[in-house]
């Protein structure tokens, strides 16, 4: 990771937007969800908003693409930051003077910062391949997912010590400053012109526009073969961690809440570490070489997991204490690995999509895989309830590895021409 990056006025103004606001909506979450539990005594209620608002992501994703293509993505970036600073800053009168926010009107804060969130995203996302090199994509990836661990590693900490003495208000205003002050630095950045707004904005238009977009993903075998493996790893990996992690943690280790915070928080440390790793693996290896290893070695680990929550290895020992700290280890080494992988896909994402048509290209993306999480949260969770956690993690271990067998050739065959 080279943070001489930082010294690029636009990058760093990027960083710093990103960081700030990052921090201000992370922090809302979380002190949302306290709220929430403390007026209903249900954080299910809660949980439940957030899974509805994955719905209009994943339908209305696309065509926010075409949007993004078609307008000024840096007016979008911030005009979309004032508007959700004043929304928010909105809800920050309306409790200061009511005492109290509503669940209803907590629901509907949840659900128009996601819809804000449609244009923004795919505008962001353009943001860094805008202001870099292409040779210094690597670095400027592993420098942004380095700030975002140290904003999702900050943020409930701090939100948690301002909740429990200020309450909600104090959090909602800070939220509030955090997307001003992240669209006055935006304001700031010099994005290149690469938007193309046509003449006429009309359905066929639109259409012709959309189909574009898809028709450049066909004509991409690396494009294909990617969004197929996100559509996998998410069915296969991501219900490891949000619903076997926690299964296998409480009802088969039994482990204590101070533990399995222990266990949470090492996953986030390993997401600090990988950045400065990855520069210096990315370098040595092909992108697609990278990506082959970061998801042939994740199924291998994730088979030990397998292991670690079998009572074959259980058996062996007299208290948790072995098993528990062989599980920390490895979702330690998977949250490192992660990390890696990840970089060096938006890498090669950046690389292959040109600017104009990015938007859509990484909307559709983003839809499909997005799509795959509630799905294979529901198959993982009801396997865990009628077959023992070693089988179930086993099936997703055995999924993964013979996925990126098959795409092994296309992937370590990347556009630098390297082979594994």
């Amino acid at each position: 990771m080279n943070l001489k990056l930082l010294k690029k006025k636009d990058f760093l103004l990027l960083m710093l937007g990103k960081l700030v606001s990052l921090l201000g909506t992370q922090m809302q979450n979380f002190a949302l969800s306290l709220y929430v539990l403390k007026i209903t005594g249900s954080a299910t209620k809660f949980a439940s908003v957030l899974a509805v608002t994955l719905i209009p992501n994943i339908i209305l994703g696309p065509i926010a693409g075409v949007l993004v293509d078609w307008f000024d993505r840096k007016r979008i970036i911030v005009l979309l930051d004032v508007i959700r600073g004043m929304i928010i800053a909105i809800y920050a009168v309306v409790f200061k003077i009511n005492g109290s926010l509503t669940l209803g009107s907590i629901y509907t804060l949840v659900i128009i910062t996601s819809l804000a969130s449609l244009l923004f995203q795919p505008a962001i996302l353009t943001a860094i391949p805008s202001i870099v090199k292409k040779e210094e994509l690597v670095d400027a990836n592993a420098v942004n997912s380095f700030i975002l661990s140290i904003g999702q590693l900050l943020a409930p900490a701090v939100a948690g010590v301002l909740f429990g003495f200020y309450g909600l208000f104090i959090i909602l205003v800070i939220n509030s400053i955090s997307f001003i002050a992240s669209a006055i630095s935006e304001t700031f950045i010099d994005f290149p012109k690469s938007n193309k707004k046509p003449s006429k904005i009309d359905l066929n238009r639109f259409l012709k526009d959309f189909q574009e977009g898809i028709k450049f993903i066909k004509s991409k075998r690396i494009m294909v073969n990617i969004i197929f493996l996100g559509l996998i790893i998410n069915c296969a990996f991501n219900p490891i961690f949000t619903v076997g992690l926690p299964y296998i943690s409480k009802r088969i280790l039994f482990i204590t809440d101070i533990q399995y915070g222990m266990l949470e928080s090492i996953q986030v440390v390993g997401m600090i570490i990988a950045p400065l790793l990855t520069g210096f693996v990315c370098r040595r290896l092909s992108i697609g070489k990278v990506i082959y290893l970061d998801i042939l070695i994740t199924s291998l680990l994730i088979a030990i997991i397998g292991v670690i929550s079998s009572n074959v290895y259980l058996n062996l020992f007299n208290t948790n204490t072995i098993p528990y700290i062989s599980l920390i280890i490895i979702t330690f080494m998977i949250a490192v690995i992660n990390i890696i992988g990840n970089v060096a896909v938006n890498t090669m994402f950046q690389k292959e999509v040109p600017l104009e048509i990015m938007g859509r290209v990484g909307t559709v993306n983003s839809s499909i895989c997005m799509g795959a999480i509630p799905l294979g949260q529901m198959v993982i969770g009801f396997l865990f309830d009628k077959i023992s956690a070693w089988i179930c993690v086993s099936i997703c271990a055995v999924i993964l590895f013979i996925t990126i067998m098959l795409f092994r050739t296309s992937l370590c065959g990347d556009t630098q021409g390297k082979t594994c």
